[in-house]
């Protein structure tokens, strides 16, 4: 888009933002299109989540799982009059159509991926410059939204952005809300090694009382025993900078852990990141250390497994 932002400091898209007074541009999100007669059975079958349930203009998140129970996609299905939409991450399109149409037999059902069809921004509320929007918890607001357009009127939703008074978000303001939040990403902060449970979306995204689906014995298995064998946690940090996504977490020189997303929050006026940890590494107050040196002393940093979202 070709808004041009007001004069700021270096925090005020951040917390216009999380005021419901900016936007960000949610470039290159997955949009899947599922329409025909049986769109509702089907998805139901191949997601973690009670579609069937879901009336025109609901939404829930849902993970698509192998046949093992590892993660295949992640986003929000969100109900229309004749199609259901799968709003996630960049990159899932092409992967979850070849991944659900091999199970189209004689269903009536037609996939498409609309990733390049549609414009999706993130707001802190509602704001009518976009005629759909659905919610969605990825940033620290309960009135957080998704704003759907057709491509072809970014134009329109520039003006309506100039309009309302609304900066752009850029992206670090972006990542700062979402961390903060705790909003793990696919194919960065997890992917297909993972089990859903792992992922710490359990009660947005997993229904325990639905029936059967692909993948749900091994849900179900893991619901019984109680516990997953790592957990995305989030960590502050005591150093100067937040240490790169990849850096590995230790305990007493015990490699527990990595991590997959960072930002300098703040509300905590520190280093925070996502991380997947080890079960035991992960009860919050749980000191880790890194291999990299990056506090004032030239000592490696240290991190402390905090509770989220920050409040």
């Amino acid at each position: 888009m070709n808004a041009e932002p007001r004069p700021n400091s270096s925090t005020e898209p951040y917390q216009s933002l999380l005021a419901g007074h900016a936007v960000v541009v949610l470039e290159g999100w997955t949009c899947l299109v599922v329409r025909g007669n049986d769109r509702k059975t089907f998805l139901h079958n191949f997601s973690t989540n009670d579609v069937k349930r879901l009336l025109p203009g609901q939404s829930c998140e849902a993970f698509f799982l192998s046949a093992k129970g590892k993660i295949l996609g992640h986003g929000l299905i969100t109900c229309r009059e004749a199609e259901l939409v799968v709003v996630g991450a960049p990159g899932q399109g092409a992967r979850l159509i070849e991944h659900l149409d091999r199970y189209i037999l004689r269903e009536d059902v037609q996939l498409r991926d609309a990733t390049h069809e549609r414009t999706l921004l993130l707001a802190a509320r509602a704001v009518d410059i976009s005629p759909v929007s659905f919610e969605w918890a990825i940033i620290p607001s309960e009135r957080a939204r998704v704003l759907e357009a057709p491509t072809g009127e970014r134009e329109r939703l520039t003006r309506g952005i100039s309009e309302h008074k609304l900066l752009l978000a850029d992206h670090e303001s972006w990542e700062a809300a979402r961390v903060e939040a705790g909003f793990p990403l696919y194919g960065i902060d997890f992917d297909d090694s993972n089990l859903p449970q792992e992922v710490g979306r359990d009660s947005r995204a997993i229904s325990f009382t639905k029936g059967c689906y692909l993948g749900q014995e091994t849900v179900a298995r893991i619901d019984a025993l109680g516990h997953v064998n790592q957990s995305i946690v989030g960590v502050r940090f005591d150093s100067l900078a937040p240490p790169p996504a990849g850096t590995e977490l230790l305990i007493a020189g015990e490699v527990v852990g990595r991590v997959t997303s960072t930002t300098l929050s703040p509300k905590l006026g520190a280093p925070l990141a996502l991380a997947r940890l080890r079960r035991d590494a992960t009860a919050v107050g749980t000191i880790v250390e890194t291999a990299i040196e990056t506090t004032r002393e030239s000592t490696p940093a240290k991190g402390t497994v905090a509770s989220l979202p920050i409040e």
